[in-house]
């Protein structure tokens, strides 16, 4: 009876025993899972690696800091952070984005930028971005944009440009001299394309097929935009004029065709601008200017009847019907329609101020929830939100 007992005590030591082995074992299973999701969607900052040099910029500076015309641009750049994950980039396609960057507009080029990084394909596609910052832009402005990393550091590289006071000082410069900055792109970025996005730009599916578009020959595509009289102020009937907020840049034929003098030299002559960059593009590129599909563009139209006033004002027939399936399935999408901007008001403000409120399912609100969607994905919206309380004061 007491070796029974012994027995009895000793197996419910060792199954004791197994309990607690197991609950460890599990517990060790779950911290090697958690380790591993952790090392491959957001890796060890250990790895992020942030300098201040670029090879491509060096590259190319070499061969054009040389001419007396190129180098006084060159002159103002500095590189001002470099951040990238230390590992091999193995079977992805990387696609070069550029924006321009200033203080106040952090937060915006943020959310445009975290679209662009959701709707990526993860597994195919790698994203370098060269953002193109004016003088203005400080530390708390670089890390808005350096959180990226955090989470996307495995499809993703950032350079910061500092562009120091390049096209500064003009009197035909009517607004930020950031809207210029696109000019320099292919004399700075050492790749044969890049696409070039306003901040105030949704992207919402992956860039690999934009980035593959065909030139066909042309130094830019982009998407059709209103320019009621163009440029025949200067003498060009041109019928194919493009919105230069959403642009695919055809950057090795504009060096091997040295229009990136012309892009610079008509901005620094004094010539009339009256639409500004737009004019800058549209003229010194003309004619070999190409449309890109107007999926990758998209204004933010609000129904059909708005996409035929639209193309009234267009020198260019547009097909009705591809411009209503691009508002159905749009790829890229231009805020340029609605005022105020979703990062200007909340939605209840917006809904009463804007055409909003003499239409039905509406594309002004529309926008504004999918920029706010956007928006909190990110590690700043509790600021986004601050800020719009005190403008709503």
């Amino acid at each position: 009876m007491e070796f029974n007992n012994d027995k009895q005590i000793l197996n419910n030591k060792n199954k004791k025993n197994r309990i607690i082995k197991s609950i460890f074992i599990f517990c060790l299973f779950l911290l090697l899972i958690e380790f591993s999701f952790n090392t491959l969607l957001f890796p060890s900052k250990e790895y992020i690696v942030e300098i201040t040099n670029y090879d491509g910029y060096d590259k190319i500076k070499e061969i054009y800091v040389k001419n007396s015309f190129y180098k006084q641009f060159y002159d103002e750049i500095t590189i001002l952070s470099n951040i990238y994950l230390n590992k091999e980039i193995k079977e992805k396609k990387i696609i070069h984005v550029s924006m321009s960057l200033n203080d106040q507009y952090s937060y915006i080029v943020l959310v445009s930028m975290e679209s662009i990084l959701v709707n990526c394909n993860k597994n195919e596609t790698f994203l370098i971005f060269h953002i193109l910052c004016t003088p203005d832009v400080g530390k708390e402005s670089l890390m808005k944009i350096k959180s990226l990393m955090d989470y996307y550091a495995s499809n993703l590289k950032i350079i910061f440009y500092g562009m120091g006071n390049n096209f500064n000082g003009y009197k035909n410069i009517r607004f930020s001299q950031a809207a210029y900055y696109r000019l320099l792109l292919p004399i700075i970025v050492y790749t044969d394309r890049i696409i070039y996005l306003d901040g105030d730009t949704l992207t919402i599916t992956d860039l690999a097929k934009m980035y593959d578009s065909n030139f066909d020959n042309n130094y830019v595509l982009g998407v059709p935009g209103i320019a009621a009289w163009g440029l025949d102020y200067l003498g060009i009937k041109f019928k194919n004029w493009i919105n230069d907020g959403v642009l695919l840049i055809n950057s090795k034929k504009i060096r091997d065709d040295n229009k990136c003098f012309d892009l610079l030299n008509i901005t620094m002559s004094g010539i009339k601008l009256n639409h500004d960059d737009n004019t800058v593009v549209n003229y010194a590129l003309f004619p070999y200017i190409g449309n890109l599909p107007a999926k990758y563009g998209l204004w933010n139209f609000f129904d059909k009847e708005d996409i035929k006033k639209y193309s009234s004002f267009l020198r260019q027939k547009i097909n009705i019907s591809e411009y209503e399936e691009a508002r159905r399935e749009p790829g890229v999408i231009h805020n340029v329609l609605c005022n105020p901007k979703p990062w200007h008001f909340d939605s209840n403000f917006i809904e009463k101020v804007t055409t909003c409120k003499k239409r039905n399912n509406c594309s002004c609100i529309k926008f504004h929830n999918l920029w706010h969607f956007y928006a909190k994905k990110t590690d700043y919206y509790e600021e986004i939100l601050q800020i719009l309380k005190q403008k709503k004061k």
